[in-house]
């Protein structure tokens, strides 16, 4: 089974996204999350915004946090205590998070009081349910089989299910580990999740319930999925590992793979609103744009290089993408051509990125701090 761990990557993005090892333990999908003055300088991962012009953080060891700068937040309590991958506000107002071992909680618009909905051994069973389906499956298929070369690799295969299968059994014991990394509400209301190994997980009911749809991916080496999100047109669009992204037309039910000119990690996805052109990017600063639905892309190298981790694409199309060393990497998604790179302070890995009013809000190793737009951004 292959690690979360990519070499080459920095430490940083291991522990981010997929941690170097089983670090969250099954005590920690059922401890609530402490309250800490050093929460809004620990590690953040995701941040969206909200209505009243602050912005809703999740990150390391479930910390919460309602900001509207440095010194006016709040902090919320998280059922689990372990790394929180992803936010989003759903169509209701409700806040909903997913992270490490499976986890899903959500809280009501105006509310503190999280629960959680989903961990990582209904993933687990979940799972299971999926491999003996295929087991079955495969069980009649090779019946019909008389051909002894494709007979002899069919028991390969088969071998492979159940070898999987035990090893599922063992993580029942043993505790889950796979993270979920990203979290997207379509227009009709439907959530899809998706994470590590091919995991893609779909609730209609606001999360109480959730199908695991691996299976409806054309991803049979189980790459990680990094990204998900749902366009103006009701388009689900998922990036991950070897250039993979998918894109779904009727809420998850089927997919579609599309081809990029490119075969490493994508950690996301952008799409802008007004023109519905798409921006997917990851390692080593490539980054591609389409403006036909995926159909063609067209590739970028930012000139430092540095591995992209997260973007925001405003109204007017200019877009920020950010990532390693401090990256601020700027231009407007309709004109690519021209743009303009600048570097934090810190130098530290950002991770995620929006934009209030005249305030470019970063997040990353370094918690969440504000600057001014014009600090960030010069065109």
């Amino acid at each position: 089974m292959r690690s979360y761990t990519r070499t080459g990557f920095l430490l940083f993005v291991f522990f981010l996204f997929y941690g170097t090892n089983c670090q969250a333990t099954i005590e920690l999908l059922n401890t609530n999350s402490s309250m800490s003055h050093l929460a809004p300088n620990s590690i953040i991962t995701s941040i969206t915004n909200r209505l009243n012009n602050n912005v809703l953080a999740v990150g390391e060891r479930g910390h919460i946090l309602n900001w509207k700068s440095p010194g006016d937040y709040t902090q919320e309590i998280s059922p689990v205590a372990l790394l929180l991958t992803d936010v989003i506000i759903l169509s209701d107002g409700t806040k909903l998070a997913v992270g490490h071992d499976g986890a899903i909680i959500s809280a009501k618009e105006n509310s503190m009081d999280w629960i959680k909905l989903f961990d990582g051994f209904e993933l687990i069973n979940l799972k299971i349910g999926l491999i003996e389906k295929r087991i079955r499956a495969f069980k009649k298929t090779i019946e019909t089989i008389t051909d002894t070369d494709a007979l002899e690799e069919a028991d390969f295969a088969l071998e492979d299910l159940e070898f999987s299968l035990e090893d599922a059994g063992k993580a029942k014991i043993s505790g889950p580990t796979i993270p979920l990394l990203s979290v997207t509400q379509t227009k009709n209301g439907s959530l899809i999740a998706v994470g590590a190994y091919g995991t893609l997980l779909k609730s209609l009911d606001l999360g109480k319930t959730w199908q695991l749809l691996d299976e409806r991916l054309n991803n049979p080496d189980k790459y990680h999925l990094n990204s998900i999100i749902t366009d103006e047109n009701n388009s689900t669009y998922v990036a991950g590992e070897q250039g993979k992204v998918y894109k779904s037309i009727d809420d998850g039910s089927t997919w579609k793979s599309i081809n990029t000119p490119y075969n490493g990690s994508l950690f996301g996805i952008l799409s802008h609103k007004e023109s519905g052109n798409l921006i997917t990017f990851g390692l080593k600063g490539n980054y591609f744009i389409s403006k036909d639905q995926g159909e063609h892309w067209e590739h970028f190298i930012s000139e430092n290089r540095a591995t992209l981790l997260a973007g925001f694409t405003k109204d007017n199309g200019d877009t920020i993408l950010v990532g390693h060393g401090g990256t601020i990497l700027s231009f407007n998604i309709n004109k690519p051509e021209k743009t303009n790179l600048t570097k934090h302070s810190s130098a530290a890995a950002i991770s995620a990125v929006t934009v209030l009013s005249d305030q470019l809000i970063l997040a990353g190793q370094f918690g969440i701090i504000s600057l001014n737009i014009n600090e960030g951004i010069h065109h």
